[in-house]
């Protein structure tokens, strides 16, 4: 969704003319989708995908094959469609991808021996940065994968690259948040310095075209607020959804006595008001979808915080709604939710 030349919408299908793993690796992850959205054949996905490891797993043994970039778009395609297979919550998807963390380890040694790489490698290497981030927030655990040297200035440069920079930011606040660094108050400083400088310091392009505090009137809904490209939809999303890992984590609140009670009063109303603007800006943006899955991840995380029951019900049916319409598994997040809750329906 950051990718100006947008890689995988316009290269990756014309690969697929004339490499067949590339191909059944697309028809796996469609087949997936279709089956999860509708009542699609879900065999289908199945003898896709087996037939895609038979050619990619033997490639894969070869070291010329991590040079492939075709073979690299098909791991990735397929480390999508196994994560359509895992709860969001719930489970450890760690054990059930097939190799492709170790795939992206060799391809980060080949990285940090030769930096250049084309613009479609880049892409690549986003697109596993990125899944391991869905990776590690579900696990809790740090950030493990670094595949490169990410730009995290604040220097200008075009929209992809502001985007860009939120995506790497969230990766270090979730090693400061799940790593043995999550009590250092140095770093926690800083990194929500840095949180709060891309907001001040982003192009004028990605505030949003209009605003409005919520939806309908009621003063209990989500704000609507639309942007204008992709990449300005995901920036905010990723950027709110690391200020919402550093409140919850922020070792400065106190611990014991009346001072802690009125600082995670502060912290809740704090997190709610992002998690609404996070499922705003979904609802406002569906074009861009991945939107939604940035903002049923909050949800997931911090939706306990929530108790009015209005807040919750909407929390829920944007769950639903994201699995419905897209195919991503929330079943686990709302039953642990629901459970939190105290949910009856009512």
């Amino acid at each position: 969704m950051c990718d100006a030349l947008k890689h995988f919408t316009f290269e990756v299908p014309q690969r697929a003319r004339s490499n067949i793993t590339l191909f059944n690796a697309i028809m796996a992850l469609s087949a997936r989708h279709l089956s999860r959205t509708s009542s699609f054949n879900t065999f289908v996905a199945d003898r896709y995908y087996q037939t895609c490891l038979q050619t990619l797993i033997p490639a894969l043994n070869d070291s010329v094959a991590i040079n492939d970039e075709s073979l690299l778009a098909a791991t990735i395609i397929l480390r999508l469609l196994e994560e359509l297979n895992i709860p969001i919550t719930g489970d450890d998807p760690r054990s059930h991808l097939f190799g492709t963390h170790a795939i992206l380890r060799a391809v980060q040694r080949r990285y940090d021996l030769n930096p250049v790489d084309t613009s479609f490698r880049q892409a690549i290497y986003w697109a596993a940065f990125r899944q391991e981030l869905w990776i590690s927030l579900m696990t809790q655990r740090p950030f493990q994968l670094h595949i490169f040297e990410a730009d995290r200035s604040i220097e200008p440069a075009n929209d992809s690259t502001w985007a860009d920079r939120t995506i790497a930011h969230v990766g270090d606040v979730i090693h400061f948040a799940f790593g043995e660094g999550k009590h250092s108050i140095s770093r926690f400083n800083r990194l929500m310095e840095e949180n709060e400088s891309w907001r001040k310091r982003r192009p004028d392009s990605f505030v949003e075209f209009f605003y409005r505090r919520d939806r309908d009137g009621s003063g209990r809904n989500f704000p609507d607020i639309r942007c204008h490209a992709d990449a300005h939809v995901m920036g905010r999303q990723y950027n709110i959804l690391a200020r919402v890992l550093l409140v919850v984590h922020n070792p400065t609140i106190p611990q014991l006595g009346p001072a802690h009670k009125k600082a995670k009063m502060e912290v809740d109303i704090q997190v709610q008001e992002d998690v609404r603007t996070l499922v705003g800006v979904a609802l406002s943006n569906e074009r861009a979808f991945p939107a939604s899955l940035v903002a049923c991840f909050a949800i997931a995380l911090v939706g306990d915080r929530f108790t009015n029951r209005q807040d919750q019900s909407q929390l829920r049916e944007m769950l639903i709604k994201t699995e419905t319409r897209h195919g991503w598994p929330t079943k686990a997040a709302r039953s642990q939710l629901e459970e939190v809750w105290e949910w009856n329906g009512h």
